[in-house]
């Protein structure tokens, strides 16, 4: 069973961190595709292969908790390395590459598959996609100076999928960070804090800790309808058959969504001058620097102005402080003021790489997200009025 080399509707994937499928999946929706199936990581959308320009393109530029837009090229089974070559030579990959491409098998994973040798599936990929690439072109060989088209295969039961990548540089990437603090919040991970804690324009935002803006900055683009990925381009744009005016097409509708005629009331602080000037400059670049309030404050110090609106932060830890007593000092430091904003009517979400924020910080919270981004293990703790009450521990209350 190889992949047939027509087909009207394609299989696409949106990655982000783990933890936060259920997320990317309503902003999938919200930019009219809809949710195939899911896994670890992973969303599955269709894209139209009549439409993929533009399909890649709304996808690259519009989605904010996604890292990175794959492509399923192709699908089969295959028990040996015979039925394996066949399979990835059945790809139409003159869709993908122009002469010079330089093919790059980024990773191959095989779970239960007779054939499960990393290097020797990563090396016959690239044998069978020269190979048919070249027969294509009437070469003899790929000289291998244009742009690197990044493949992926991942195997199950004996059943390959064939992936490219269609973004390039990750989809965090937006192109207006330049300047960056200790430990910079990845903005997939802060758009992400923002639609988990259902945050909208009509509410304030106040970020506490905001070290180089991408917390603000990310709220400001939601709220004026900005679309992440319109400052950058994406490797898709460089496949042989992608119409260039297709792309303009659909960037200039998500520029037409764009609103500056909003009132929105985003606060952004931090302790460190330095890390200010450079989230003060990140706002600039991104376009929205009118929308936000840059304020050196103490973190401790702060008490809400007006009700019901929204607290997140991502407290210092791990490379930012020496060591993990000085977190925890830190935490219980900032339970009166979260006192403060909770007794306000506010709902406050901190990122923490503790699993134990919320007993360091006194307040039961309504809910703890695991994150696993790279390497990195993070947890979303999130505090309303319904869940804020103080722990048992430190209130005397048995009610938590």
């Amino acid at each position: 069973m190889h992949t047939s080399r027509v087909a009207n509707v394609m299989r696409a994937i949106a990655v982000c961190a783990i933890g936060l499928e259920k997320v990317l999946a309503r902003d999938l929706a919200h930019l009219g595709f809809r949710d195939v199936g899911r896994s670890a990581g992973r969303v599955f959308f269709n894209v139209g292969a009549d439409s993929l320009a533009e399909d890649l393109t709304k996808a690259n530029i519009g989605l904010r908790t996604a890292d990175r837009v794959l492509l399923m090229v192709g699908e089969f089974k295959a028990f040996d390395f015979d039925g394996f070559y066949q399979g990835v030579a059945s790809v139409p990959w003159e869709r993908y590459c122009s002469k010079e491409t330089k093919v790059l098998i980024e990773r191959a994973r095989a779970n239960r598959c007779k054939l499960h040798a990393q290097a020797t599936l990563q090396s016959m990929t690239q044998k069978a996609i020269y190979s048919e690439l070249m027969q294509q072109f009437r070469v003899r060989k790929m000289p291998e100076t244009g742009n690197t088209l990044e493949v992926r295969i991942y195997g199950d039961n004996d059943w390959w999928q064939i992936v490219i990548d269609t973004s390039g540089e990750a989809l965090s990437r937006r192109g207006y960070r330049r300047f960056t603090h200790a430990a910079p919040l990845k903005e997939t991970i802060a758009a992400s804090m923002l639609f988990l804690s259902g945050w909208s324009r009509a509410r304030p935002l106040v970020d506490p800790f905001c070290g180089s803006g991408t917390i603000p900055v990310e709220a400001a683009l939601y709220a004026c309808n900005m679309a992440p990925g319109l400052k950058r381009h994406f490797a898709f744009e460089l496949f042989p058959e992608m119409d260039g005016n297709k792309i303009e097409d659909t960037r200039v509708f998500f520029r037409q969504q764009m609103r500056k005629d909003i009132r929105t009331d985003i606060q952004a602080s931090d302790i460190d001058g330095q890390a200010l000037e450079l989230a003060r400059n990140n706002a600039k670049l991104a376009g929205i620097s009118e929308f936000v309030r840059f304020s050196s404050v103490d973190a401790r110090e702060l008490v809400p102005s007006g009700n019901r609106g929204v607290l997140l932060g991502n407290p210092p830890y791990g490379q930012r402080l020496a060591s993990q007593e000085e977190a925890h000092a830190l935490y219980r430091e900032l339970s009166p003021m979260l006192e403060r904003f909770l007794n306000a009517d506010w709902e406050c979400g901190f990122l923490s790489a503790d699993k134990e924020f919320a007993s360091t910080v006194g307040f039961e919270p309504a809910s703890v997200r695991e994150i696993v981004s790279g390497q990195e293990t993070i947890y979303f703790n999130w505090f309303s009025g319904k869940g804020g009450r103080k722990n048992e521990t430190d209130s005397g209350s048995g009610d938590a």
